[in-house]
């Protein structure tokens, strides 16, 4: 049962994995248009990157920080092309591919991407897939760039491994999908952990239950549930919590778990997992900004590690922060 999910997640478009991306047909480029650089209106300290996890299954947003710059489309490609800074993560490029030249054309929100020919050493599908998901992911995820369009050596190409490439590519529905099908209708994206409980991984799940009518509440039945048994992630919520009560108000979601919630007794890692999944699990929603969390209908100061709870915690400012 593995390996067939493994495989289908290979080759579908989505963090492992989803759907296959969609594509546009590129317009021509008319006379006027005119190739610009993509520079950000500010400098920004951070880049978001997708790397895959170390089995290869799903892609991991990772924020990294650099050197304040106003070229953070670049420096986002510079830094997947140089692989993960640190352990437990996988590059999703071949070793050698350079970074050309990133533009964009005066009009259009595509990010044209011109790489050295070392690109074309992927002769694999479910590697192709991979490198040009966490492409379109990682650029999708600068402000102003709705879609890529890859080159080498200055030219456009027809395909890589066997996937086509003569259009834009968009970003994906879902950045990891364990959704059976095409539709993503009735689902929910989750935040697991990676198998060294060392990242956060978004995942789209079926929403248990009434989900569509009650998504912030499908989501927490999600997280509390688990990952499945043959996905390769870990829960980050104690086995048995359950989700007592849940109302949104204001922007502020009061989430009440059962004492199962703090089973786990201690542990920095453990704790983080368990509290940055809730949080950026409901924060997806755009009514929700903060999360009142309840133990058993009480509000307490700390949790068992020492994070405070006695207030509405608000969405983590960054993903999987590495500092380097």
């Amino acid at each position: 049962m593995a390996s067939v999910l493994f495989l289908a997640l290979a080759l579908l478009w989505s963090p492992g994995c989803g759907r296959k991306a969609t594509t546009e047909a590129a317009p021509a480029p008319g006379p006027v248009q005119q190739t610009r650089p993509l520079l950000y209106d500010k400098e920004l300290a951070q880049v978001l990157v997708y790397y895959a996890t170390s089995d290869g299954r799903y892609l991991v947003p990772v924020t990294i920080s650099i050197n304040p710059t106003r070229e953070v489309a670049k420096t986002a490609v510079e830094k997947l092309l140089a692989g993960p800074p640190e352990d437990g993560l996988n590059p999703t490029m071949p070793e050698g591919v350079k970074l050309r030249e990133v533009y964009a054309l005066t009009g259009e929100k595509t990010a044209y991407v011109d790489f050295t020919s070392d690109l074309l050493k992927i002769k694999d599908a479910r590697e192709a897939e991979l490198a040009l998901r966490s492409l379109v992911l990682t650029l999708t995820e600068v402000q102003g760039i709705e879609g890529v369009k890859v080159m080498v050596e200055g030219q456009n190409i027809p395909e890589l491994a066997g996937i086509k490439l003569e259009g834009t590519i968009k970003r994906p529905p879902a950045i990891n999908s364990l959704v059976q099908g095409e539709g993503q209708e009735g689902s929910v994206q989750v935040y697991f952990s990676d198998e060294q409980a060392l990242h956060l991984v978004p995942v789209t799940v079926a929403a248990p239950g009434n989900g569509e009518k009650d998504l912030p509440r499908a989501a927490v039945e999600a997280l509390l549930a688990g990952p499945p048994k043959d996905s390769g992630l870990l829960p980050t919520v104690w086995p048995g919590t359950k989700l007592l009560h849940l109302a949104v108000q204001d922007g502020v979601a009061v989430v009440d778990l059962s004492k199962e919630a703090v089973g786990y007794g201690g542990g920095t890692t453990m704790e983080t997992l368990f509290v940055d999944s809730l949080l950026w699990t409901l924060t997806q929603f755009p009514s929700i900004h903060k999360v009142q969390l309840l133990i058993e209908g009480e509000k307490r100061e700390y949790l068992p590690e020492g994070t405070p709870i006695r207030d509405p915690l608000p969405r983590p400012e960054h993903l999987n922060v590495v500092y380097h």
